[in-house]
């Protein structure tokens, strides 16, 4: 299994390192929790059987002053630990972005990009920010993580973040994969039609705004998109993610399977979307 959407924010070794890390996690992230070892974030993929997890660092210079982890930070564990899967963040407001993008997959070895509008402070329509990064991602072949919806940040604004916005880039860029974080609730309609509609748009798992991770899945895939969409027009486009350390991982697993979709559907969205678009080689 591949959990398509972890945060690096609450491990230990990173926040010794760096004194500011804890203090912008709490007040810009909106993370409580103690840090743990880099050991206990192994042992919960162990627990939830999960193979490998994406590493999703956030890039708010321009809004807040800080980065939730910096690109470098998200490389040195990929190559400490070799089921962790790195992404980069890049600010779009900086007049660097395009550069810092750039290397860090070109000389860090990250695998995609992942921007939070609502928390990055810009509006997902905005395409003269946007269009150079996208087609900096459509040279470098590398996937968007683009987080959408309800924003759990203090101070991160939803209405910069309704897929519905994206469209337009959507339509500029088809060789470049969109992923639309956390199904885009509670704009969960418009992300089902962009990914019906656009070989190019996807949807992640990591919904959790009520309850239980059962609870908001069987709520948003079962209620609201539905059973019989789900296996016939969108198991190909949706990837799992746990949107831990917010969520645990076992608690979504078991919600996630708990919705009792076909085997070919389970294995499509715990895995093999997920190595498709970051080609991954067959295991």
């Amino acid at each position: 299994m591949i959990d398509f959407h972890t945060h690096p924010v609450m491990i230990k070794e990173l926040i010794e390192s760096a004194p500011d890390l804890f203090r912008n996690i709490r007040e810009v992230f909106g993370f409580f929790f103690p840090p743990q070892p880099l050991d206990c974030f192994l042992l919960e993929m162990d627990e939830a059987n999960i193979d490998k997890a994406i590493l999703l660092p956030i890039d708010c210079t321009s809004a807040h002053g800080c980065k939730i982890v910096s690109n470098e930070q998200v490389a040195q564990l990929v190559e400490k630990q070799s089921r962790f899967i790195g992404f980069a963040s890049v600010d779009p407001s900086l007049p660097t972005a395009v550069k810092d993008l750039e290397r860090a997959v070109r000389s860090l070895g990250l695998r995609g990009l992942k921007l939070d509008p609502s928390l990055q402070n810009f509006k997902l329509d905005n395409t003269n920010l946007l269009n150079p990064l996208f087609e900096i991602c459509e040279e470098l072949h590398i996937p968007i993580l683009i987080h959408c919806g309800m924003s759990l940040t203090p101070s991160g604004l939803a209405q910069n973040a309704q897929p519905i916005l994206l469209e337009k880039s959507i339509q500029k860029f088809p060789s470049v994969n969109f992923i639309l974080a956390h199904f885009a609730w509670p704009w969960v309609q418009e992300a089902t039609m962009l990914a019906i509609k656009y070989p190019n748009v996807y949807l992640d798992t990591a919904i959790l705004y009520s309850g239980t991770p059962q609870d908001a899945l069987k709520q948003v895939l079962i209620n609201q998109v539905g059973f019989n969409v789900i296996e016939r027009s969108l198991s190909h486009k949706i990837l799992f993610g746990s949107n831990y350390p917010r969520v645990d991982m076992r608690r979504s697993v078991r919600g996630f399977l708990s919705l009792g979709l076909s085997n070919h559907s389970t294995q499509a969205i715990l895995h093999e979307n997920a190595s498709r678009i970051l080609s991954l080689p067959r295991s």
